[in-house]
């Protein structure tokens, strides 16, 4: 099994166990008190669940588990009653969602300390990325895109995968690597991204690329004036 079908089973799986634990908690109680599940317990126990999901997977699923907590949460009073809903633990799942949402993106746009730290190089979804990229398979290479890995790994010949799409003419490939957060600025042996797209007679993805090389530059130059001086040695 590779990396990315491990990825989705996980997230099928977490999926799965949240409407698992949400259908049975909706339940009527009288049918749960009878198997002997205690109702406020299991609702516990998927607000906990939805609050890790927040955490790992804040995608089409927590979209999904948000929808339905908020239709669940304001069905009218006949409704609830009538399938036995308990609307209260719904509403405090919901609240603490958006309290945490906030608190996830306030922890990530502030520098606390807490801001991400430089994703990890991973050699196999590294190749699994170039093999798409060479395969022009354009919906693989964007589920390869949601993992969380470093691009700029380059493959054995020293390319990078921004410059292997560079290289097919790939315009989608290069434009989605550079908003993963790819660097235009690294030479491999042919050069830049954008010289392997100029060779390949690519002009667009070529001009495209020198536009960003040119952002990249402002921006690594802002950085390196943002460092503190080095304290000069004591003889």
């Amino acid at each position: 099994m590779d990396i990315v079908r491990q990825k989705q089973v996980r997230e099928w799986t977490l999926l799965g166990l949240v409407a698992t634990m949400a259908l049975v908690a909706n339940l009527p109680r009288a049918a749960l008190e009878s198997i002997g599940i205690e109702q406020g317990l299991l609702m516990a126990m998927l607000g906990l669940m939805v609050v890790f999901a927040l955490f790992l997977y804040v995608r089409f699923f927590f979209f999904l588990i948000y929808f339905l907590l908020a239709i669940g949460a304001n069905l009218p009073e006949q409704w609830a009653a009538s399938l036995g809903i308990s609307q209260t633990p719904m509403l405090i799942a919901l609240i603490a969602m958006v309290a945490l949402s906030v608190l996830n993106y306030t922890a990530k746009a502030l520098p606390t300390g807490l801001e991400p730290k430089k994703r990890k190089e991973n050699p196999e979804a590294t190749q699994m990325l170039v093999d798409a990229i060479d395969k022009r398979n354009l919906s693989y290479f964007k589920t390869l895109l949601t993992m969380d890995f470093d691009v700029d790994l380059p493959s054995p010949d020293g390319m990078t995968p921004l410059m292997k799409a560079a290289q097919k003419g790939e315009f989608k490939m290069v434009q989605m690597l550079i908003r993963r957060g790819a660097s235009a600025l690294i030479e491999g042996p042919s050069g830049r991204a954008s010289d392997v797209a100029l060779k390949g007679n690519f002009p667009k993805v070529a001009e495209f690329l020198t536009r960003v090389e040119t952002v990249h530059a402002a921006e690594a130059e802002k950085h390196q004036s943002k460092q503190p001086e080095a304290a000069p040695a004591i003889a």
